[in-house]
């Protein structure tokens, strides 16, 4: 079970750690604990609450500690950097994955369960939905994964959040879609379960506008990048089309 360890800071003490002592290694005992309260978050018994959350996802912090991991390698826990790297996973379509693993040793990305967090992140970057809940399922059994890191994959809370970002990403980029494709995108089964989904999630409600059963599509809420050209899913052109989103996501996200 997840190891015991001293009350995280709060999100204010944090940021005068961030602001006066970052770079200090004496602080990596409060960055860590502060990491595993984001990851607690998930799984823990505030999850799924509703409000915020009482340690919110703070990329600097968490950046902050990866990066006194680079620089003081003794005081590196391979077990806290996988921690991160799901965190920032379940921020795609954002970059922080990929800027915390510039910060990651090679040594470290090739063990596990790191290995298996990077080729999760590849394949949101080449839009290979339906592998890659086949591979983020795999870290729930992921022998040298901690339990803590099971337990937020297994969270409800963590597959919502990728969901939903993944829906979103289709909604930047198409008008219309099959049901069939956002299912798979999605791994959600059949249309009553992507239906109660999308009621049961304030932020999927803005992405879609209807699901329409019958004709076998799904209408996403209109805006600028999928209406364009009145965008309609075709499967030959589907994973250009969503890499150029992904693109323009990262863009406006710098």
């Amino acid at each position: 079970f997840p190891p015991a360890t001293m009350a995280a800071p709060s999100p204010a003490e944090i940021s005068r750690v961030l602001a006066t002592a970052k770079a200090d290694p004496t602080t990596v005992t409060q960055l860590e604990s502060y990491v595993r309260a984001e990851v607690n978050a998930l799984y823990g018994p505030t999850a799924g609450g509703g409000g915020e959350p009482s340690h919110p996802y703070n990329f600097e912090t968490n950046r902050a500690l990866t990066k006194l991991y680079q620089f003081f390698p003794h005081l590196a826990d391979e077990s806290c950097t996988a921690l991160v790297l799901l965190l920032a996973l379940l921020e795609y379509p954002s970059t922080d994955f990929m800027a915390l693993s510039y910060l990651v040793p090679d040594r470290v990305q090739e063990r596990e369960p790191c290995a298996t967090l990077k080729r999760c992140s590849d394949l949101l970057e080449q839009s290979q939905f339906g592998t890659f809940w086949v591979t983020f399922r795999e870290l729930v059994i992921n022998d040298s994964a901690s339990e803590e890191l099971k337990m937020a994959a297994a969270s409800p809370a963590a597959v919502a959040k990728i969901r939903t970002n993944v829906l979103g990403l289709l909604g930047m980029t198409y008008k219309v879609a099959p049901i069939g494709a956002v299912l798979s995108a999605l791994d959600v089964k059949d249309a009553a379960a992507l239906r109660d989904y999308v009621n049961g999630d304030a932020a999927a409600k803005k992405i879609v506008e209807n699901i329409d059963v019958d004709g076998g599509k799904v209408v996403f809420t209109s805006r600028d990048e999928n209406t364009k050209k009145s965008r309609v899913f075709k499967e030959a052109v589907g994973l250009d089309a969503i890499s150029a989103a992904l693109a323009k996501a990262h863009t406006s996200g710098q």
